[in-house]
């Protein structure tokens, strides 16, 4: 399965870093046009692992899991060339915005990451070339794909609010453990 789920350990009440995130997205908003910026409004800029280290280090924990799940046929080193993170604040009027995260760099791995903060029924579809997959949100879960893979918010009439982070990250093998 290219979507993998994996709970994090450790979280139980995620009020103190809601609220934090919260604040942050007031003063390190997505981009310099907003409010009139083209992509969803209420995320932060893409910086948020800099200042919220405990969530850098609970992705990346996770994402050795991952590869080493996906890619299990061979232990491969890596240098980061790119990693982004950032809050994104939904509610019930949130309108469907279809996006991957791909740069398509050439002999890269690019793979996206997405941790539920809140409660919420509005959990996130993945489109494929021929069919739709539903992904259930669960709170204080890492999922990761490939950056490639087209997806969006399950837009639901009835919602509370949705606190989602979102992560991507290009890698670069360098080396191949023998």
């Amino acid at each position: 399965m290219l979507i993998k789920a994996y709970p994090v350990e450790g979280f139980k009440d995620n009020k103190k870093l809601i609220k934090e995130i919260k604040n942050y997205q007031t003063t390190h908003s997505c981009c310099e046009k907003f409010p009139k910026c083209p992509h969803p409004h209420f995320q932060s800029d893409a910086r948020l692992h800099r200042h919220f280290p405990e969530l850098a280090l609970s992705f990346f924990d996770t994402l050795k899991k991952y590869l080493k799940d996906v890619h299990s046929s061979k232990e491969t080193e890596y240098t980061v060339l790119e990693s982004r993170m950032w809050a994104f604040i939904q509610g019930a009027k949130t309108k469907p915005n279809w996006h991957q995260h791909a740069r398509f760099m050439d002999n890269t791995l690019e793979i996206s990451g997405l941790r539920y903060l809140t409660e919420t029924k509005m959990g996130t579809v993945f489109d494929g070339e021929h069919l739709k997959i539903y992904l259930k949100p669960q709170v204080n879960t890492w999922f990761f794909w490939p950056s490639n893979l087209k997806h969006g918010a399950a837009i639901t009439k009835k919602t509370k609010e949705r606190i989602t982070i979102a992560a991507t990250i290009i890698l670069k093998p360098i080396s191949t453990k023998t």
